[in-house]
């Protein structure tokens, strides 16, 4: 009853959170892909927790859905971390493989009398039952596994140029989605255990499995509604992080270097005079608003003349505004964490490692050396 109960849990949850995004005046892309992804994880969840609804020639389309599934999820992480619109055409090219694996079940179909699913496994009347049960499960782990590195590697490229564009990471990077992505690799392995060797053994309680699976599923759908409606309230605007490459961007700027110089300067000056860097929410876009000049020019300025990128530059304002609070008596009364706060950080843990990176002290062993 514990199994079934978690699994009824995820699927009333992921039915809350449709309702609840559906009812959002202004849906973001990636919200879209989401609802998407929590009405196929309520179908999947479903069909193993009660597999008896699908008649027999459906039982194929619930065992896929896991393939459908990942695909879905690859286009809520592109949306999420590179605004991509959602469009039905998206999702019927990436639910190609869902249809091609579906028509090589009915292929498969031509050459036995019967496939019958007991438990969410296939059976096939035929001698080599085993082989074709481990030849028609593979892509059942190759192109999740595809879609898994797919997702890795979208992370990877929005958390590698999220410092170009920003000062504070810690509640867009992210990397809440990177490692439920990696920990789908052992679930996959998992399941895929679960198929290849369930019919071998007599040790299983194989009628259960597939509900273990469906519970294991609706952990997973808790974590992905808690983080994706957090992420959705702390991102009410798409991330501007372009999807293109950022020295080719700055190559089309057309700004000549005696101009881009006297910029610099600008730039420079207008940091000490306004001090910008105190707004913990300061971006690429926000500050070139401030300056009166493009995106690309000011990632230009900052890479190119100051050597460095947005994240690093900002906060090396922020360290040394540290540092001069640290000194004035009339901030003896706060924190170390309380003057980070004032000068621009919102994350305790980013503040003592860009610290630690600046002065090769920890906050605490600066201030008593001073």
């Amino acid at each position: 009853m514990l199994i079934e109960g978690i699994s009824f849990s995820g699927m009333a949850v992921s039915l809350l959170c449709i309702l609840l995004l559906l009812s959002k005046k202004y849906k973001k892309e990636a919200d879209k892909y989401f609802m998407v992804w929590l009405i196929i994880c309520i179908a999947n969840i479903g069909y193993y927790v009660f597999p008896s609804l699908l008649p027999q020639y459906l039982q194929t389309v619930g065992f896929t859905f896991p393939i459908l599934s990942i695909s879905v999820l690859y286009l809520y992480v592109s949306s999420i971390a590179f605004s991509i619109p959602f469009h039905r055409k998206y999702i019927l090219k990436h639910s190609l493989f869902f249809v091609g694996y579906n028509l090589l079940f009915i292929l498969t179909s031509c050459f036995c009398k019967k496939i019958i699913f007991v438990d969410n496994i296939p059976y096939f009347d035929i001698g080599q039952h085993e082989l074709l049960l481990d030849l028609l499960t593979l892509p059942m782990v190759f192109i999740p596994m595809v879609y898994i590195i797919l997702c890795y590697l979208a992370l990877r490229k929005y958390q590698k140029i999220l410092p170009q564009y920003y000062s504070s990471l810690e509640k867009i990077n992210l990397n809440w989605l990177k490692w439920i992505i990696l920990s789908l690799i052992f679930l996959l392995v998992f399941i895929f255990g679960i198929i290849s060797l369930g019919p071998r053994s007599y040790q299983l309680p194989f009628q259960d499995l597939f509900k273990i699976v469906g519970a294991i599923q609706s952990i997973y759908v808790f974590i992905m509604v808690f983080f994706g409606l957090k992420q959705s309230i702390i991102i009410d605007q798409p991330i501007a992080v372009p999807d293109y490459d950022l020295e080719k961007s700055q190559e089309k700027t057309g700004t000549s270097d005696d101009r881009l110089q006297k910029m610099s300067e600008e730039l420079l000056d207008y940091m000490k005079s306004e001090k910008p860097y105190l707004d913990e929410e300061l971006s690429l876009s926000k500050l070139s608003s401030f300056l009166g000049v493009s995106s690309n020019q000011l990632s230009q300025m900052v890479n190119q003349n100051l050597n460095t990128n947005f994240y690093k530059f900002v906060n090396s304002y922020r360290i040394n505004e540290v540092k001069e609070k640290l000194k004035d008596s009339k901030y003896n009364h706060y924190s170390i964490l309380g003057i980070a706060f004032e000068s621009g950080f919102n994350s305790k843990s980013t503040f003592n490692k860009i610290f630690k990176e600046e002065t090769g002290m920890t906050p605490s062993e600066y201030k008593k050396s001073k």
